[in-house]
C-alpha cells in the first residue's frame, strides 16, 4: 500500500509522539477527518488532496485526562497549544494536530472549555463509530492506528456541517468525493450477499454510484442503530438538503466538487438517505 501521498515520513514523529502520549495516559483513539480519508484512498492508490493536518479522537473521562495528554506533549515531546482552538495543538514542525475529546466528559453531546475564540465543539455521533465504524490499519510509518471507515467520516462530516455550516464547506465536497469512489475502495462490500437485493431485477437500475449510496446509508444505520435520536438528526439533515435542491449550500458544494449535475447530486442524496431508513 502506497501512502506517500498523505505525507506518512514527514508525519512518522508525530504520529510517534501521540502514540507515546496516549500510551502514557491510558486513553484510547482513533483517526478521523482528512487523515482517515487520505489512508483509505491509499489502499485504492486515489490521489486526493493531501491534508495539513491530523485529527484523532480520544476517548477520556474527565477534563483532567484530556489535559494530561496535551501536558504530556508539551513537557516531553513539544508541541504547542493554539490561542484560537482549545482543541488544536501545534507540533514542532508546526502541523496542526486536532485533539477531539469524547465519552464521559461530553455534556449534551459537546465538551467545553473557556478562555479560548474556539472554546467547545459537538461530538454528536463519536461515540457510535468508536463502537462500531473504526477498521485497524497498518501504516508504512509501523504504526497501527483504528481508523474511521468511510461511512463514518461521512457520518460525522454531516454532524460537524449541520453544526457549523458556515465553517464546514468542504464537509459537502469531501462526502461528494467519497461517494464517487466508494465502488472502487469497496467493491466486495457491494457485491456482498448483504447488499444482493441492491441488483435485483425487480429494484429500480441505478448506476453504480447510486448503488454505492445506498451502501453508505445501509453502513451509517448500522453504526448508528443504538441511538435513535443521533438516527432522527442524520434522517433529518438529509432531508433538509433534499427539500432545499439547488438552494443548499450543502449541495451546491457538492456540485461544484464533482462537476455533476444537480439531478446526480439529488440521486447521490436520496439514496443515501434509503439506505439509512431502509
Amino acid at each position: 500500500m502506497d501512502l506517500s501521498n498523505i505525507r506518512e515520513g514527514e508525519l512518522r514523529e508525530i504520529f510517534d509522539a501521540l502514540e507515546e502520549a496516549f500510551g502514557a495516559t491510558g486513553v484510547d483513539y482513533y483517526v478521523i477527518g482528512a487523515l482517515a480519508k487520505d489512508i483509505w484512498y491509499a489502499k485504492g492508490d486515489i490521489v486526493s488532496r493531501q491534508t495539513k493536518d491530523v485529527d484523532f479522537a480520544v476517548l477520556v473521562g474527565s477534563m483532567d485526562d484530556y489535559e494530561a495528554i496535551r501536558s504530556y506533549l508539551k513537557e516531553n515531546k513539544k508541541f504547542i497549544d493554539t490561542k484560537t482552538n482549545a482543541f488544536v495543538m501545534l507540533s514542532p514542525s508546526s502541523i496542526q494536530v486536532d485533539i477531539l475529546p469524547f465519552g464521559e466528559i461530553e455534556i449534551n453531546d459537546s465538551v467545553m472549555f473557556a478562555g479560548v475564540e474556539l472554546d467547545s465543539i459537538k461530538v454528536n455521533g463519536f461515540m457510535e463509530v468508536y463502537n462500531s465504524g473504526t477498521e485497524g490499519q497498518a501504516l508504512e510509518t509501523g504504526h497501527q492506528f483504528k481508523v474511521a471507515t468511510l461511512p463514518s467520516i461521512i457520518l460525522l462530516k454531516l454532524i460537524a456541517y449541520d453544526d457549523r455550516p458556515e465553517q464546514r464547506s468542504k464537509d459537502a465536497r469531501d462526502i461528494a468525493d467519497i461517494i464517487h469512489h466508494f465502488f472502487e475502495l469497496h467493491p466486495t462490500l457491494i457485491y456482498s450477499e448483504e447488499h444482493f437485493d441492491l441488483f435485483s431485477e425487480d429494484v429500480e437500475d441505478k448506476s453504480l454510484q447510486e448503488i454505492s449510496a445506498t451502501v453508505i446509508g445501509r453502513e451509517i444505520k448500522k453504526i448508528i442503530s443504538s441511538n435513535q435520536s443521533l438516527t432522527e438528526r442524520l434522517i433529518r439533515i438529509l432531508q433538509d438538503h433534499i427539500e432545499q435542491e439547488e438552494e443548499s449550500p450543502f449541495v451546491k458544494n457538492m456540485i461544484a466538487e464533482t462537476g455533476e449535475t444537480i439531478e446526480h447530486v439529488m440521486r447521490q442524496l436520496k439514496n443515501v438517505l434509503s439506505g439509512l431508513i431502509d
